[in-house]
């Protein structure tokens, strides 16, 4: 079966053609730099931005594989910016309608969880970890259709976190790489408390955020150097530790077969460092389909309706 997946949730244009299992094509167009200068995504501006990108993408894609002969149009329909989602729809819905073949909406969050399944066979029941920007959830999957978000964010998401880090600290955007890139090797003396560390499953951010935040400003006052390595790495090592903490319960509390990675902050080093120590059958994206791309929408559709 070949599907061609479109994916504009977000910040991201990405199309991709998958044959079989095998991803045949995929472009994705980055709206990073258009953003960059704001500190974060501008919903007008990445509607225009996909607005004006899309039919290029698609062009890309063509080049590559012929589309003609496909069976399925898959694209992300939640969650996401609303005005860039329905780029994607406008997009999908003119190929199906020309090429006469089903057209199927996916969810964004279950196409992270199956992006690692493009290289890997995912194992039922399992756990994800999906980490992004805009979400942080723990997720238990019994079978490809029926996953139930197991624990979450009571507040902000960790990718969101890692960006208003990084802008106290002028590291640039996204903060997430910044930090990442930073903290790599570094052991800091510094110690941040561990967001909700308690018993549940659910996880939280916004207290980090403001601790670290206020020790920046409040050293900044008082004419104090600031260590930026020093914080961005005892900030990592706060956020990550959180994050394993409560796939560690998860895990004890559903013993899963495998457990999944997945997300933007997938791509986070000490994230997939640290994850792949919590159980035998660990998985976690190739870096390619970490971040928001077409290939794990295709696929999504390729699992939930290729059969």
């Amino acid at each position: 079966m070949k599907i061609l997946g479109i994916e504009t949730s977000h910040d991201d244009t990405s199309i991709a053609v998958i044959e079989n299992g095998n991803i045949k094509a995929m472009v994705t167009y980055s709206q990073i730099e258009e953003h960059a200068k704001f500190g974060g995504v501008v919903p007008e501006i990445a509607s225009r931005e996909h607005a004006m990108n899309v039919a290029t993408v698609l062009e890309e894609v063509r080049k590559q594989v012929t589309i003609e002969d496909i069976d399925m149009v898959a694209y992300t329909k939640e969650p996401g910016l609303i005005g860039a989602l329905h780029m994607g729809s406008l997009l999908a819905h003119g190929i199906a309608f020309a090429l006469d073949v089903e057209i199927k909406p996916i969810n964004h969050l279950t196409g992270h969880i199956f992006s690692s399944a493009i290289d890997h066979e995912i194992s039922y029941p399992a756990i994800a970890l999906v980490v992004s920007g805009g979400h942080s959830q723990i997720m238990l999957a019994n079978s490809p259709e029926d996953i139930q978000i197991v624990g979450q964010t009571q507040d902000d998401a960790v990718g969101e976190t890692y960006d208003k880090v990084a802008r106290k600290l002028e590291l640039g955007y996204p903060g997430g790489p910044h930090i990442d890139k930073l903290a790599k090797g570094y052991e800091p003396t510094l110690k941040f408390p561990i967001p909700m560390n308690d018993n549940t499953l659910d996880l939280s951010f916004s207290g980090l955020k403001s601790h670290v935040i206020n020790y920046i400003h409040n050293n900044t006052q008082k004419g104090n150097e600031i260590n930026k390595q020093e914080i961005a790495a005892a900030f990592q090592v706060a956020a990550v530790t959180s994050l394993m903490n409560k796939t560690k319960m998860a895990i004890e509390r559903y013993n899963p077969k495998c457990i999944v990675l997945a997300g933007g902050v997938s791509a986070n080093s000490k994230v997939r460092e640290e994850f792949l120590k919590l159980h035998n059958n660990a998985i976690i994206p190739n870096l390619k389909y970490a971040t928001d791309n077409g290939g794990m929408i295709a696929k999504t559709a390729e699992i939930l309706y290729g059969k």
